[in-house]
């Protein structure tokens, strides 16, 4: 890979892709790296055409991995999902054009098969339950026409589930943090699947994919085995740091206990970690199978278990510091 343009490289996974791509780098980003490295950052927002088109005529990439999006489930519009997702996915396909750029990835999402009681895979039907998995789906339609005006082109669509790993400070992290301080309790059985990914895994996996293929487009789910329930990953969690067995009490009792913080984020309009949506969500079974990829050749480093246990030493050795 010669010259690569990533956008939304400030972000988790893109710090590791510019860790682990060779040739010249170009995060292309809102903000700067939090994560410090020797690439180029040029900041600029995906729907600010002008902008995007003067950094892609100044450094000629040859592939553009697109990461920046809308992904937050709190305080974010649908409208704001579309602008984003779509939109900025659409003024980034013009520009490829215009500057013959005939490849680019694309990190879409698991959203986009909604609720569904059966284990997802790529041939399960596309039918997403929120504006989030709506946008992200309206993002590959609009990558799909892209690819096929032209049989030179190559597309490449990863769904990815929850991504977790070292300088991930969302969901996992809180509910290491939460087990850490002593103060979680289980919420329900913990018996439901709850389909992960280890950062290190899935960024190996699109670079293999992505070389896996001359041009055209594919479509890839990628979740690391074995599938745990979410007490199997707590337990996991909870053993790694030598944290006593949490109580655990009825879901509806949980989510009677998160009414009232229910109350206060639509009052106060601020995000909570704790709300009764969150409590649902945690228990409800999210199984994304991601069988093409494994059938195709590509072999992950580490297991479900030795990724969590990577994240968990890294929260320990840096939770005490200025790095989290």
């Amino acid at each position: 890979m010669s010259s690569v343009l990533i956008t939304g490289g400030s972000g988790f996974i893109g710090s590791y892709f510019n860790e682990s791509l060779s040739g010249t780098i170009i995060n292309y980003d809102i903000r700067k790296p939090i994560h410090p490295n020797n690439n180029i950052y040029e900041k600029g927002d995906i729907r600010d055409k002008e902008r995007l088109r003067h950094v892609v005529e100044k450094y000629k990439p040859t592939l553009i991995i697109h990461l920046a999006a809308a992904h937050h489930d709190f305080g974010i519009s649908r409208e704001e999902y579309f602008s984003v997702n779509k939109t900025g996915l659409e003024v980034i396909c013009e520009v490829a054009e215009k500057n013959s750029i005939t490849e680019i990835i694309y990190y879409s999402s698991v959203a986009v098969y909604g609720e569904s009681s059966t284990p997802s895979t790529e041939a399960s039907k596309t039918t997403p339950s929120n504006d989030y998995g709506d946008s992200k789906l309206a993002g590959e339609v609009v990558l799909q026409g892209w690819a096929a005006k032209d049989p030179k082109r190559k597309a490449l669509i990863i769904r990815p589930v929850l991504v977790h790993g070292a300088r991930n400070t969302a969901n996992m992290f809180n509910l290491i943090k939460q087990i850490d301080s002593g103060l979680y309790a289980n919420i329900g059985a913990g018996k439901n699947i709850k389909s992960i990914c280890y950062i290190e895994n899935i960024v190996d996996a699109t670079i293999w994919a992505f070389d896996s293929f001359n041009s055209g487009l594919k479509i890839y789910n990628y979740a690391d085995d074995p599938h745990l329930t979410s007490g199997e990953a707590v337990e996991i969690i909870r053993m790694a740091l030598g944290k006593r067995k949490p109580m655990r009490i009825p879901l509806w009792l949980g989510i009677m206990v998160a009414i009232p913080l229910d109350i206060y984020i639509k009052v106060s309009g601020k995000n909570f970690p704790i709300s009764s949506a969150r409590v649902k969500k945690l228990n409800t079974a999210t199984q994304h199978l991601a069988e093409n990829i494994k059938k195709d050749g590509f072999v992950a480093k580490f297991d479900n278990r030795e990724g969590l246990l990577k994240m968990v030493e890294w929260y320990t050795e840096n939770k005490d510091t200025s790095r989290i």
